[in-house]
């Protein structure tokens, strides 16, 4: 495991905010999107039967879609040391048993970029003796790096143009005032099959929304007779933190793992549902603050999503908020580093009882891996070899090792379950039950420390 004395970065900053901010904290939100090329539209391969020990199949996702990816297992005992030699699947589909002392298991896949550099992901399981029989993990997703051509959808607004011209038109990157509409709008569809607008008259309180496929032609000619369900107001009035950012997502897949699918985001409010043309919204509150200190800059961000019903209503969301257990959690996992032959340690049990996933994130550049992201997910409490290694699979000299970066994200999901069931919501394709209960009343907090 890669010693970066970041992490004493990342204690010290959770002393000194709270780990969270407050309402009178300076929260800083920012946005990025990443473009990768993936064929459009593409299908992942089905889920594997689970009848071994460990079965999954990889894919790449980005903004054109989802395909399969050639991958690496490398098996770990409690040690970290690697077991036997990797098991690499060109088609990204594993049906494996695992060695009977296998403690840690790591997934890697390597990509190039669209400037021709290497990207290496590193997805580690610790304490897979949890697991009582097997670990379907359904589809493990790493992010695409190559960027991909716009898969351009043309929408013709002239007729709405007319007849609704003191509305405003929202699904786009930017509201748009119909009156001063040119007569034709553009989105980039890719993986996208359909894309939820809504019209919207300040004047009369009049909001409509419509769905609309994108797999159908590439030219949509736009009428108020499209926008057929009524809008419902949500209420945000308890978001009263300064810049606090509420996102009303339809996706809820991309929540799981924080990427948010977003048709409504505003500086005001209100904020409105569709609950006759989308099945289920989810709101989301997200706070960021960022500090630097000693040439070392720190990002907390805190996000809390919960489940809206037909009538806009929804439980209060609860960030996981600082706390002398919070800050003493972090001062356990810092001073653990000091020894680096011994393991390292978290528990974050204390801090919020909702916590039941904690993932380690490093990520730094070397001359042999190029751009690597490790990501250690495990409980709320674990140990983590002081030497997890790959064998011969992954070049290991830190010689090089430049930019250096680690972040910790405390997960809060509504679950109850064991760890190998978490860890399969997390991955495979959920039904509408299973990630409702996920998601509702949901928190993560992560700080990251880049140097």
């Amino acid at each position: 495991m890669k010693r970066l004395t970041l992490v004493c970065a990342v204690s010290t900053a959770c002393l000194l905010t709270a780990c969270g901010g407050s309402s009178k904290s300076n929260i800083n939100v920012t946005n990025s999107s990443t473009n990768t090329t993936i064929p459009v539209n593409a299908t992942p391969p089905p889920n594997p039967v689970s009848k071994y020990g460990i079965s999954f199949n990889t894919v790449i996702e980005n903004d054109c879609g989802v395909a399969p990816i050639a991958s690496s297992l490398v098996f770990h005992n409690e040690q970290g040391q690697a077991i036997e030699a990797p098991v690499i699947k060109p088609d990204g589909l594993f049906q494996y048993s695992r060695p009977a002392d296998t403690h840690y298991i790591s997934i890697i896949a390597t990509q190039t970029d669209s400037n021709n550099e290497k990207q290496t992901e590193i997805i580690t399981i610790n304490n897979v003796n949890d697991i009582a029989s097997d670990l379907t993990l359904g589809s493990v997703t790493f992010k695409g790096h190559q960027s991909c051509d716009c898969n351009t959808v043309n929408f013709d607004v002239s007729e709405l143009a007319v007849t609704n011209s003191d509305y405003t038109l929202t699904g786009f990157s930017d509201n748009i005032i119909l009156a001063k509409s040119p007569a034709e709008l553009t989105l980039c569809a890719n993986s996208l099959q359909e894309k939820l607008l809504f019209i919207k008259n300040a004047n009369t309180g009049d909001v409509r929304g419509g769905m609309f496929s994108l797999t159908d032609g590439n030219h949509i000619v736009l009428s108020d007779a499209d926008f057929t369900s009524t809008g419902v107001v949500v209420n945000t009035t308890q978001h009263t933190q300064a810049n606090e950012y509420v996102l009303i997502s339809t996706n809820p897949a991309n929540l799981v793992t924080r990427e948010q699918s977003r048709y409504a985001r505003f500086s005001d409010t209100p904020l409105y549902i569709f609950p006759n043309i989308v099945e289920q919204s989810y709101i989301t509150s997200y706070l960021e603050q960022t500090s630097s200190q000693a040439g070392i800059s720190v990002t907390i961000a805190s996000f809390v999503t919960n489940t809206i019903d037909d009538t806009g209503t929804y439980n209060t969301l609860t960030h996981i908020q600082g706390s002398y257990e919070l800050a003493a959690a972090f001062t356990e996992f810092s001073n653990s580093f000091s020894d680096a032959s011994q393991s390292v340690t978290y528990d974050f049990g204390n801090a919020d009882q909702r916590i039941n996933e904690v993932t380690v994130t490093l990520r730094w550049q070397d001359q042999f891996n190029g751009n690597v992201s490790w990501a250690i997910r495990g409980k709320a409490q674990a140990n983590i070899a002081a030497d997890l290694s790959f064998g011969n699979y992954l070049n290991e000299s830190t010689a090089q090792l430049s930019n250096p970066s680690l972040s910790v994200t405390l997960a809060a999901h509504q679950f109850n379950g064991d760890f190998a069931t978490l860890q399969r919501l997390r991955t495979e394709p959920l039904s509408s039950n299973e990630i409702r209960d996920l998601l509702a009343q949901s928190a993560f907090l992560n700080i990251t420390a880049d140097q």
